[in-house]
Order: C-alpha cells, then sequence, then structure tokens
C-alpha cells in the first residue's frame, strides 16, 4: 500500500477547524499571552521539571510558548502547544508535534499542574489530542517519558499507547543532572 505524507495547508487546515476542542471536563485551545504567568507557575514549580527533562524556562522561552497564533505545521518537528482548561482555569498544557509528515508520525507530551493532578485530565486531554492527531493525518503517535514517570506512562496506556522501546541511561535530565531511562510508548491508528 502506498503512504501519502502529511499534507501540510490541510494539516493545518485540521487543526485550526478543530480549535478549541471541547471534551466532557476540559477545553483545548491555543495558549495565549495572558497565560504567561499561570503556565511559568507551574511548568517551573518545583518537581515539574523533572518529567519533562528541561531546565527552567526563562521569561522569554515561556513568552514565546504563551505567543499565541495558529498552528503551523509546515515541517517535520512543528508542534504546537495547547492549553488545558478546566472549568474556565488553566491547569496544563499538552503538545502535538509532527515528527514525520511523509511517514505520517505525530507525538504527544503533556503536563498538569501538580494541584490538579490525579483527576484524570491528562488522560482525557491525551485522548482528545490523540484523535486529533489521527485527524491531521498521522497513522501513528508516539510519546518518550521517563522510566520513573508512572503516572504518564498510565495515561499514555489508557489512551492505548503500548511500550515499543526502553532506552537505559540516554539522556541527561537538566532538572537533575542524572541519567534517566527513556521509554517509547504508541499506538497506530486501526484500519
Amino acid at each position: 500500500m502506498t503512504v501519502q505524507p502529511i499534507e501540510p495547508v490541510e494539516a493545518m487546515r485540521i487543526m485550526r477547524a478543530a480549535l478549541p476542542i471541547r471534551t466532557e471536563r476540559l477545553v483545548l485551545r491555543t495558549l495565549r499571552p495572558d497565560d504567561l504567568q499561570t503556565v511559568g507557575a507551574y511548568r517551573n514549580a518545583p518537581g515539574q521539571r523533572r518529567w519533562t527533562y528541561t531546565r527552567e524556562q526563562t521569561e522569554a522561552e515561556l513568552m514565546a510558548w504563551t505567543a499565541g497564533g495558529a498552528p503551523v505545521f509546515l515541517r517535520d518537528g512543528d508542534a504546537v502547544q495547547l492549553g488545558i482548561e478546566q472549568d474556565g482555569a488553566l491547569v496544563g498544557d499538552l503538545m502535538v508535534r509532527i515528527t514525520s509528515l511523509a511517514n505520517r508520525q505525530a507525538e504527544l507530551g503533556w503536563m498538569v499542574a501538580a494541584e490538579a493532578q490525579g483527576r484524570g485530565i491528562a488522560t482525557e486531554a491525551a485522548r482528545a489530542a490523540l484523535e486529533l492527531c489521527f485527524a491531521l493525518g498521522a497513522h501513528r503517535v508516539s510519546a518518550q517519558l521517563d522510566e520513573e514517570n508512572v503516572a504518564s506512562r498510565r495515561v499514555c496506556e489508557r489512551i492505548g499507547m503500548s511500550l515499543e522501546g526502553r532506552f537505559v541511561d540516554d539522556e541527561v535530565n537538566p532538572a537533575t543532572g542524572e541519567l534517566g531511562t527513556s521509554l517509547f510508548m504508541a499506538v497506530r491508528r486501526s484500519a
């Protein structure tokens, strides 16, 4: 079977038409400048960066993330960061990245504020984002996470992802300075 690449203009049309995405309890929307303080508070909170393998984000980086604007998918690696709202309050964000237009692959990543964790928010948001990835044309959607991040592994499993790879001590975590073991989880679109 011949596979056609994801067409950037079509993916952007689909993404723009889909937003904001409403689930039973959540709204997924593009981040905007007035989200700066909230995003900075939960992303730079103690313990949060351990799972994202990032150092503390600067104000300039946070401003870029929350600049707003329409999602753009022109080349491999382009991503959009969507805010996760519950009851009108921003409680986290979720990344949708096109990892390969030619190979029809996407990646998801998420972070939920500590005070909103444990309530199924990440699972509900990830499930909606997974469906969005399939609508964009992806046939395979992955997530990469630290082996010790049990909560995110459970989210992956709840949305149908399975373990495809385990890479021992493959990356130094800038937040901790320690080597971490990465898990690669993925799900393919059913035919």
